[in-house]
C-alpha cells in the first residue's frame, strides 16, 4: 500500500447508483428502488456493503452497508482541524476471492460517529468518504468495507476523513486522506458457485440481531445494527468458515443491497411507501446462518414519504 498527495477533485455529484462491473456481491438500489439484477434474500451465491458501508450478491454492488454517490452541498469547503492531536488515516486494499475489493481503514485521533452524520461539526468526529479514480462513490461508517464496483486493472482508491457535516478535514490546508493504487485481478466464476447456497447451523448459543433505520438529516437513511453472539470478520470474508464468525447482508424489500462488516451503514435512495429492511447473518463463505432451521436475521419496516 502506498499513500500520496493528489489534487483533490471536487465534483457536485447527482445521486446515482453504481452497477457492479466486477463479479462482486452488491447490487445498487436505484432512486426507483429497483436493483440492477434481481437478487433475493434466498438466492445469494455461495461466495459473495453493503455498504451500507456497500453492496453485494456475487454479482452485487456498508455501510457497514449503499454504493451510490451522494450530492452534499458542503463538500467543496474543507474544515481545518484546530487541535494538536491531528487525525491520521491509513488504508489497506485486498482483492476479495468473490470479486471486488475489501478495504481496511486505520485511524488515530478520530472518532467515527455514525449517529452524528449530517449534523453539526464536532472536531475529531465524523465518518469516511470513499473515492474511486477521483470520483466519490459512497459514505461509510465502518473500519472495514466491501466494494464491488471495480473492474480488472489499476484503480486509485482514496478514503477521506469527513466531518459530521460532510466537509473534508484538513490540517494546514492539506486534506486528511489516504490513497493507494491497487491492481484489481481478473475474476472468473470458476472459483465459486452461483447455485443457491446451503444453510449452516450456527454453533453455540443462538446469536441475536436487531436493526433500527432512521432518516439521515442530509439524504437517505441510516441503519444501526446491534449484533450479539457473532464475530463480524471482514478479514475472513469469502474464506473458509469459522464457527461463530461471519458478516451481514442487508436487504431492501427482499433485494440484496450489500455486505456489511460493521454495525452501521448509510442507505441512499429508497422507494416511497412502506419499505422492509432486513439484516441477516452469513458465514465467512456466504452461507446463511440458521438456528433450528430459522434464519438469523432482523427486520424493520419504515415508511418513506
Amino acid at each position: 500500500m502506498r499513500t500520496r498527495a493528489i489534487t483533490r477533485l471536487v465534483a457536485a455529484l447527482s445521486v446515482l447508483a453504481l452497477s457492479a462491473a466486477s463479479c462482486g456481491d452488491d447490487d445498487p438500489i436505484t432512486a426507483a428502488g429497483q436493483a440492477d439484477t434481481d437478487t433475493s434474500a434466498t438466492d445469494e451465491a455461495s461466495t459473495d456493503d453493503m455498504s451500507t458501508d456497500n453492496v453485494d450478491a456475487e454479482h452485487d454492488h456498508d455501510v457497514d452497508h449503499e454504493m451510490e454517490a451522494e450530492h452534499d452541498d458542503m463538500h467543496g469547503e474543507a474544515v481545518e482541524f484546530e487541535g494538536s492531536d491531528v487525525p491520521t488515516v491509513e488504508i489497506e486494499v485486498v482483492a476479495d476471492p468473490a470479486g471486488g475489493v475489501n478495504i481496511a481503514i486505520a485511524t488515530t485521533n478520530y472518532t467515527i460517529a455514525p449517529r452524528s452524520a449530517s449534523t453539526e461539526h464536532v472536531e475529531g468526529e465524523g465518518h469516511f468518504h470513499l473515492y474511486v479514480d477521483g470520483e466519490k462513490v459512497l459514505r461509510f461508517y465502518n473500519e472495514r468495507i466491501y466494494f464491488a464496483g471495480v473492474t480488472e486493472g489499476e484503480v486509485e482508491i482514496m478514503v477521506e476523513l469527513s466531518a459530521n457535516d460532510h466537509r473534508p478535514y484538513a490540517h494546514n490546508g492539506e486534506p486528511l486522506y489516504a490513497m493507494t493504487t491497487f491492481s484489481v485481478p481478473d475474476h472468473t466464476h470458476d472459483a465459486h458457485s452461483h447455485d443457491e447456497p446451503s444453510e449452516v447451523e450456527f454453533a453455540g448459543p443462538a446469536p441475536t440481531l436487531s436493526v433500527e433505520v432512521v432518516p439521515d438529516p442530509k439524504s437517505g437513511h441510516n441503519a444501526f445494527i446491534e449484533v450479539d453472539g457473532i464475530v463480524l470478520s471482514g478479514e475472513h470474508a469469502s474464506q473458509d468458515p469459522v464457527d461463530g464468525e461471519g458478516h451481514l447482508h442487508i436487504y431492501v424489500n427482499g433485494q440484496k443491497l450489500g455486505r456489511l462488516y460493521g454495525g452501521a451503514t448509510h442507505i441512499g435512495a429508497l422507494p416511497e411507501g412502506d419499505v422492509e429492511i432486513t439484516v441477516a447473518a452469513y458465514s465467512n463463505d456466504h452461507r446463511p446462518y440458521v438456528v433450528d432451521g430459522q434464519p438469523v436475521e432482523a427486520q424493520t419496516t419504515i415508511t418513506v414519504g
